[in-house]
Formats: structure tokens, C-alpha cells, sequence
């Protein structure tokens, strides 16, 4: 009895379904639902779209600019090996070379067998010429073979040899300070006897001696205190005494064994 009233009921809620099923707003609700569906799935494709394909637009970018700054960075590579090539436009020096046939054209300080003269001051080329003990060392062992190898009466001769180092044309016949000045005067340049107005790289000449031409000659390099005139460094040929070309001397006073200044000669 209580297993046919349970069977009876089951058919009861079958033919409810069956009818649900049938009814007229199910199926229409089952309609909106499939439509719905679609819906989303079409929402979801674009939304996709809308996001995927540009990131794949930025990705593709990515990958061509990478490529593209490694093959810019290959390219510098090669460019960054090439020598650099300096422009010189404007830059026309007179060539006035000067050529080492002494015997002491094998040394290493001879880097300057072809001096340019430029628009610079003849004396700033002399200075720093001579700030190289190389090139001071170089000049002397000229001069001395100039001198047929005699260190006496070197003074001139060493100091012409200096300026034919630096470009100056001057004769090898220049032997002694009167024929020092005479050439240089020839050439126009200025004799001036204030010491105040020396600058390094200067022609010096010291007081007559007895036979009325100056005792000495040397390069001025500079003073040895600022603002005091009476030491200065200077290079000339007293490696005997001094050990060295490049020395201090007595520029504006006398002493018992050096005669003080008497003039300089400068290339205008």
C-alpha cells in the first residue's frame, strides 16, 4: 500500500516535469538562455580581441626594435673601428722643414727632423722645445759636431742649432754672439734691454765683454721667483758647471763670475 502511493506520486511529479517541459514560457526561457549564451561567448571573443590583439601588435613592435637596436649595435661596432678622420680645413702651416744630418739623427729625441713653422710665436715654439731634456740633449749634440766636437765657444752655436730645431732658418756659419745678433737684426728682429719685458723662449744676450761683443748667450725659460728679476732659469751650453742645460742664472745683477743681462732679441 505505501509502495503504490509512492509510485503514484512519482508519476505525479513526471508528468509535471513532462508538462513543464512543454510549457510554452519554459521554452522560452530555455530560448533566452541558449541566446544569452551566445552572447557571452561573442562578448568574450571580442573582449579578447579587443585586449590580445593589441598586445600582440606590442609584442611583434618589441621583437623589430630589438632586432633593429642589434643591428644598429653591430653596425657602430664597425664604424667604431675605423680610424678617426680629423678635418684640417683652415689649417695651413708653411712648411719650412729643417733636415738632421748630424750623426746624432739616430737618437730618440730627434722625433722633430721636420719642423712646421706656424702663425705661433717663434719663442713659445722654443720654450717648449726645451722643457724635453731630449730635445735640449738633441740640439747640443748638433751644435757640438757643428763645433767639430769642442764643447768651447758651444754658446751661440747651440742656441742657433735651437731655433733650425724649432723651423728658423739660420746659417751653420753662425759662430759667436756678434754674429748672432747681426743675423738676427737682418731678419728683423727687435732688440729690447728690459728684463721686465722677457717671456720664455727669448734670445739673451749678456754685457760686452772686453772685446766689445756680448760675453755670453742663452734661452730665458722663466724667472725663478715671480715678481723678482734677478735669478731666472735658462738653458744654454755650461753642462759643465751645471750639470744640466736647463739651470738658474743671474738675470738682472752682476756676480763675480757670471756678467749679468744686457739684452733680448725677439722674432716679431
Amino acid at each position: 500500500m505505501r509502495v503504490g502511493k509512492i509510485m503514484n506520486n512519482k508519476n505525479k511529479f513526471s508528468n509535471k516535469f513532462s508538462n513543464l517541459e512543454s510549457m510554452e514560457d519554459t521554452q522560452k526561457y530555455i530560448k533566452e538562455m541558449h541566446e544569452m549564451s551566445d552572447r557571452n561567448a561573442r562578448i568574450t571573443n571580442i573582449t579578447f580581441a579587443a585586449v590580445g590583439i593589441p598586445l600582440l601588435i606590442i609584442f611583434a613592435l618589441t621583437i623589430i626594435q630589438m632586432f633593429s637596436f642589434t643591428i644598429n649595435l653591430a653596425k657602430e661596432s664597425i664604424d667604431d673601428s675605423k680610424p678617426e678622420i680629423v678635418s684640417t680645413a683652415g689649417n695651413t702651416p708653411t712648411d719650412t722643414s729643417v733636415k738632421d744630418n748630424s750623426p746624432d739623427a739616430t737618437n730618440t729625441s730627434n722625433t722633430q727632423n721636420t719642423v712646421q713653422v706656424t702663425s705661433e710665436k717663434l719663442n713659445s715654439k722654443v720654450y717648449t722645445y726645451l722643457t724635453d731634456s731630449k730635445n735640449r740633449t738633441s740640439s747640443l749634440n748638433k751644435a757640438t759636431t757643428l763645433n767639430k766636437g769642442s764643447s768651447k765657444g758651444l754658446a751661440t752655436i747651440f742656441v742657433a742649432q735651437i731655433l733650425r730645431d724649432n723651423g728658423y732658418t739660420i746659417s751653420d756659419k753662425v759662430i759667436n754672439t756678434d754674429s748672432l745678433v747681426k743675423q738676427l737684426e737682418k731678419d728683423g728682429w727687435e732688440k729690447i734691454t728690459d728684463y721686465n719685458k722677457l717671456e720664455p723662449g727669448d734670445v739673451c744676450f749678456t754685457v760686452k765683454s772686453t772685446s766689445g761683443v756680448p760675453s755670453h748667450t742663452y734661452i730665458f725659460m722663466g724667472w725663478v721667483q715671480a715678481g723678482k728679476t734677478d735669478n731666472g732659469y735658462i738653458a744654454d751650453n755650461q753642462i759643465s758647471e751645471y750639470k744640466d742645460t736647463y739651470h738658474t742664472r743671474n738675470i738682472s745683477v752682476s756676480t763675480s763670475k757670471k756678467d749679468k743681462f744686457d739684452f733680448f732679441m725677439r722674432k716679431k
